[in-house]
């Protein structure tokens, strides 16, 4: 999951990739909030601050991690909270976690205003929740907090009203992510977790894109590349471990893909050529098996299968055996 959630906190921590990713996504459920947060007139991306923060709990942070932004304009201050989900199983508890972390939020803005939250004029910031999910089941969870609060209905305005955006993966068509084709369209598409492409066809489309891609584009897109690219080299068996997230920014994303669809075939025909010598083994193993057997001299049998007379023991006495 370090992978995931590496890939994923880069780029969401990205604010330019996150305004967009509010325009794009937010936008369809909740144009009223976007406008208000980031289109409305003096809007500037200085009023947009990544808080230095996470809620999730050290025995949770393998499955889930968080992303919280800060957007001041004048008087207006608000949250966006972030809840990035990687774990393919859905977590039905969400409402309540969300809830959890967003009163943890409430408490730190308390304790930043110090006396003055003891006014009556304080008023708590709002806060927008965001499910990121990016994991194979399909999300079956609440979205409503009184969802799952038994008979929520016949004690209204006692609990808690409040719903999460969700942002599926699973759910996104590929060719309409990629109607817009910019970095944020091209990540979230290599993110996806259903994918009938294999490393190859994912990295041809990727370059076709960046035939179309301004320099700039380009730039922001090698930034945060490398990231999925390791994961998707990872589902073909293939570990970058040795090269830094520098490396790859250096050479550019089609520098990138390049290593990386070179460092796939190598791996591809090394496990050829392992394949082929644990067969030339198993062969001979059964030949020396059959002639012993048969109760032919050591000598004919090491001329036979070349193997050495230690080799020879330890078939004989069943050591040296198939993998």
């Amino acid at each position: 999951m370090a992978e995931k959630d590496n890939a994923f906190r880069r780029m969401l921590g990205d604010k330019e990739l996150f305004l967009r990713f509010l325009r794009r996504f937010l936008r369809r459920d909740m144009p009223f909030i976007v406008d208000a947060l980031i289109e409305s007139k003096g809007f500037s991306p200085e009023d947009v601050v990544l808080e230095n923060i996470s809620f999730i709990p050290p025995d949770l942070r393998e499955k889930r991690s968080d992303v919280v932004y800060r957007i001041r304009k004048g008087s207006l201050e608000a949250y966006v909270y972030i809840l990035i989900e990687h774990q393919s199983r859905v977590d039905f508890l969400m409402p309540y976690r969300l809830l959890s972390y967003m009163v943890q939020l409430w408490a730190r803005c308390i304790e930043d205003a110090g006396e003055l939250a003891r006014r009556k004029s304080f008023l708590l910031p709002p806060i927008v929740p965001v499910v990121f999910y990016e994991g194979e089941d399909a999300w079956t969870a609440a979205k409503r907090f009184k969802e799952k609060v038994r008979g929520a209905d016949s004690f209204r305005g006692y609990v808690p009203e409040f719903e999460y955006r969700l942002i599926s993966l699973r759910d996104e068509d590929s060719e309409e992510l990629l109607a817009k084709p910019d970095a944020l369209s091209s990540l979230m598409y290599l993110a996806q977790p259903f994918k009938s492409e294999d490393f190859f066809e994912v990295s041809e489309r990727i370059r076709n894109l960046l035939l179309v891609f301004p320099e700039e584009e380009k730039i922001l897109l090698a930034k945060h590349l490398g990231g999925y690219l390791r994961i998707l080299a990872k589902k073909e068996g293939v570990e970058i471990e040795s090269a830094p997230e520098e490396y790859f920014e250096q050479k550019g994303a089609e520098g990138m893909l390049t290593y990386l669809e070179k460092e796939i075939r190598r791996y591809k025909k090394q496990g050829r050529e392992e394949g082929r010598e644990e067969g030339q083994l198993e062969k001979g193993i059964s030949v020396a098996l059959a002639m012993l057997g048969n109760g032919e001299p050591e000598d004919k049998i090491l001329l036979y299968t070349g193997f050495t007379p230690e080799q020879l023991a330890e078939i004989r006495e069943g050591r040296l055996r198939r993998e």
